[in-house]
């Protein structure tokens, strides 16, 4: 007995021969596909060339894995990036997973310290930064190619800051293109990953996941529990004397290189002999930078959260992050503490008094600010032990005086090479050496314009600046918990475009990189909470009580 479906599958049935003129006349074989003729002729060609690629390949990577592994996983990365590209269109992308990752890069990123890792044999350190960065930008690429809407979001939350955006790509292209300067362009090649991976990457993630709810309070809480973390690191390696974990590290983390080494041995100035301590930072200031950027957010739980324990707690926090500044023994912690202070206030005030016309404490802090801000300015100069700590004193002479010189030998460089020396090139550009007879630039003004030239300068500051003044303004309409955490993250952003005229080293930019994204993402998030109360201001009495 013959079903329907046998009887249409045999009056659907060609002769092969047909079938193959079919093919051969390049017409349609099902919806949306179609043959080629010059591809069916030269598809034998084609397998052929493949599979001697593969052997070829196969033999370079056994051979010659040891010395060039890095070089021989480019054809690797590059299939990856083509199937994220041919993935097709779906309506669910992996966000959540994305969300997470950006959480779990704040951790590896600030509590781990980057030199504890796994070292193989011609392969780059395999850090806890390392293991999360790669997924994410595996997921974040997967989110771009296979969601529309997500896509949407972007582009939706990049038009409210065109031009933070437009600068990071813009300096991401002339950081590629300053590698042709480079004398030394594996070290670039290297330098421009690693910028890629936890700039570019961090910061496009960043923009998106912070626009979803709560993950702005998220990111202060964190913030704040990971500043006590370090602070207690801080003070068991005071009382040590070293950093607690040196000489207990285990051997499979243990990195034999002298970089290590340096960074593991005691830090002291040598003009006082005082220990400085470096919690699981490199250095000493680059702990202090860090106290610096996350005192902004312990300032903003004080006073906007809801529950009395957290504010007395975060309180407490205040004595304790000043504390462990005094001991890295670092003017530009002290700058960044103080400058908190003065920022954070301001901006509340001139929040209060526009959003709340009841309170007396808005028009308060505004108007009696200037008298604030010039006596602790004279205070700086007439205090001694402040003058010290802000100023710095016979001890930080060498310091400043080496800072002097480098400016001095490094702007005529800049002027004769506008175009910048490579990426990662500066220190060797200016070489000057401190006095253990080690390259080293303290200001990373010089560093950008030495390695990016006079228009990275500009567009490298000017998306900081821009983002700055974005968030500034978007501040002021803020309604939300979520919104409001603009104040701590451009004050963040100010305290590090400061702290960047005397400290040059890179360890706390993919955390600065990550506020960036997240002011881009509460910039739209402020403009939306506008159209939903039709652009009319309501009264927010209890939000920064």
């Amino acid at each position: 007995m013959t079903s329907i479906a046998d009887g249409d599958q045999g009056k659907a049935r060609r002769p092969r021969r047909a079938r193959a003129d079919m093919l051969d006349d390049g017409r349609t074989i099902l919806a949306n596909y179609t043959t080629s003729n010059s591809l069916r002729r030269n598809r034998s060609k084609l397998i052929w060339l493949f599979t001697a690629f593969a052997i070829l390949y196969g033999m370079a990577f056994g051979i010659f894995a040891s010395y060039f592994l890095l070089q021989l996983m480019i054809p690797l990365v590059v299939l990856v990036l083509l199937i994220i590209w041919v993935l097709p269109e779906m309506d669910y992308a992996p966000v959540d997973l994305l969300d997470k990752l950006v959480l779990t890069f704040i951790v590896a990123l600030l509590c781990w310290p980057d030199y504890l890792a796994l070292a193989f044999p011609g392969l780059p350190w395999i850090t806890m930064i390392r293991l999360v960065i790669v997924p994410l930008l595996l997921t974040l690429l997967i989110c771009v190619s296979i969601s529309g809407a997500f896509r949407a979001q972007m582009k939706e939350v990049f038009n409210e800051t065109p031009l933070v955006w437009k600068g990071l790509v813009t300096f991401a292209v002339i950081a590629f293109i300053s590698i042709a300067f480079s004398r030394d362009i594996a070290n670039s090649i290297n330098k421009f990953t690693v910028a890629i991976l936890y700039w570019v990457t961090i910061f496009f993630a960043s923009a998106y996941v912070f626009q979803r709810r709560t993950r702005a309070q998220i990111l202060v809480y964190m913030l704040w529990a990971i500043a006590v973390y370090v602070c207690l690191i801080a003070a068991w390696e005071w009382r040590l004397q070293a950093v607690p974990w040196a000489g207990r590290i285990p051997s499979f983390l243990a990195i034999q290189d002298p970089s290590v080494q340096q960074i593991l041995s005691a830090k002291s100035r040598a003009a006082l002999g005082i220990y400085r301590v470096q919690s699981k930072f490199t250095t000493p200031l680059g702990l202090a930078e860090f106290m610096a950027l996350s005192t902004p957010f312990v300032l903003h739980i004080i006073l906007t959260s809801k529950q009395w324990i957290f504010r007395i707690a975060a309180a407490a926090t205040i004595p304790l992050i000043f504390n462990t500044i005094i001991m890295t023994d670092s003017r530009l912690g002290v700058v960044g503490f103080f400058m908190s202070f003065l920022l954070y206030f301001l901006a509340w005030g001139v929040w209060r008094w526009r959003n709340d016309r009841d309170s007396i404490f808005g028009p308060a802090i505004v108007i009696g600010y200037p008298v604030v801000l010039g006596l602790f300015i004279a205070a700086t100069f007439f205090v001694g032990r402040l003058r010290a700590m802000v100023w710095g004193g016979g001890a930080q002479q060498y310091s400043t005086q080496a800072r002097e010189q480098q400016v001095a030998a490094g702007m005529p460089m800049i002027m004769k090479h506008p175009w910048g020396h490579g990426i990662g090139q500066g220190a060797l550009t200016l070489n000057h050496r401190n006095q253990a007879g080690e390259l080293t630039i303290d200001t990373y003004y010089l560093a950008v314009g030495l390695e990016y030239g006079v228009i990275g300068f500009i567009v490298y500051y000017g998306m900081f600046l821009a983002a700055i003044i974005y968030g500034g303004l978007a501040y002021m309409k803020a309604r939300s918990t979520d919104t409001m955490v603009l104040a701590p993250l451009c004050i963040a952003l100010t305290n590090f475009f400061v702290i960047k005229a005397i400290f040059s080293q890179q360890e706390n930019h993919p955390a600065v990189f990550l506020m960036l994204g997240a002011v881009t993402a509460l910039v739209l998030k402020v403009r939306k909470e506008q159209e939903e109360l039709g652009m009319v201001p309501q009264p927010l009495r209890n939000a920064a009580r």
